[in-house]
Order: C-alpha cells, then sequence, then structure tokens
C-alpha cells in the first residue's frame, strides 16, 4: 500500500492576506480596550470644585450679614457639612452666629447656593468681632477640601 502523505497539496491562505487579517483584528481590539480604559478612567477622574463666585459683608442692627455665593464647577457634587470662621466651626460660636441654609448641604455640578452668615453683635464666645476686622470663612466638604475666603466686616 503506498504511504499517502498528511500534507496534502492544497492551498492556504496567502500569507498577505493573514498578516492583514491579524493587522485588522489587532487594531479592533485596540481600539475597544482603549474605549473601555477611557470609560473606566472617566469614572474615577470626577472631582468636586467650588467656586466662592462672590461673598461680602452687610452691616446690620448691631451686626454683621456676610453674603457668600458658591458653584460646583467640577464634575462631581460636593457636600458642604461645615463652616468655620477663623478656623473655628460655626456650632461653636454660640448663638451670636448662625448660618442659612445650615449644612450639610449638597451641591450637584453646576448647582449654586447662596449662605447667609448673620453674626449678632461684636461678641461670640472668645472671639470679639468688631468694625474692620478681617475674618476668614471657609466651606469644608464631606470630600476633605476646604474653600476659604477672607472678608472684612464694615
Amino acid at each position: 500500500m503506498p504511504r499517502r502523505s498528511v500534507i496534502r497539496d492544497e492551498k492556504a491562505i496567502s500569507p498577505v492576506i493573514a498578516t492583514i487579517i491579524i493587522v485588522a483584528v489587532a487594531i479592533v481590539m485596540s481600539i475597544a480596550v482603549a474605549y473601555w480604559v477611557l470609560g473606566l478612567a472617566g469614572t474615577f477622574t470626577r472631582y468636586e470644585k467650588l467656586e466662592i463666585t462672590a461673598m461680602y459683608a452687610t452691616s446690620t442692627n448691631g451686626g454683621w450679614e456676610v453674603t457668600a455665593k458658591l458653584r460646583n464647577t467640577g464634575s462631581a457634587t460636593a457636600t458642604i457639612n461645615m463652616i468655620l470662621i477663623n478656623g473655628r466651626p460655626i456650632g461653636t460660636l454660640g448663638q451670636a452666629v448662625s448660618v442659612d441654609p445650615e449644612p450639610p448641604i449638597t451641591l450637584n455640578p453646576g448647582d449654586e447656593k447662596t449662605f447667609v452668615i448673620s453674626i449678632a453683635g461684636q461678641s461670640s464666645g472668645d472671639i470679639k468681632f468688631v468694625p474692620g476686622m478681617s475674618i476668614e470663612i471657609t466651606f469644608h466638604t464631606a470630600a476633605g477640601s476646604d474653600y476659604p475666603k477672607v472678608v472684612v466686616l464694615p
């Protein structure tokens, strides 16, 4: 019996066509991976950024009102959980200082909020508020970011 060869004389795809197919598949796979990585990175690169667009103080009957306008210009929701005056939370300054609205306040991307801080009188605990005094008002977020601004009491 004659031996049959396992290798037949059949033709396969030419090496050029095989190379083109492999390169095309590699390009399609790399594009798919790039879109997946960019989508994955987009979820982890969201950030909050508050901008204090305006802050001013006005004199009232024996006290002051500080008006602050904030806007969230970031891509993530920001939650203001504390407001500080000269590094101290407003809640520790006694009844003479109040804020409207009270924290926590959530600002979605693009949202704007106006805060009114009322300082009734020239004394609040151990802090003495007097005309011409510079006070630093800091908005602290749940993410741990601080946004300070200095205003002078008229």
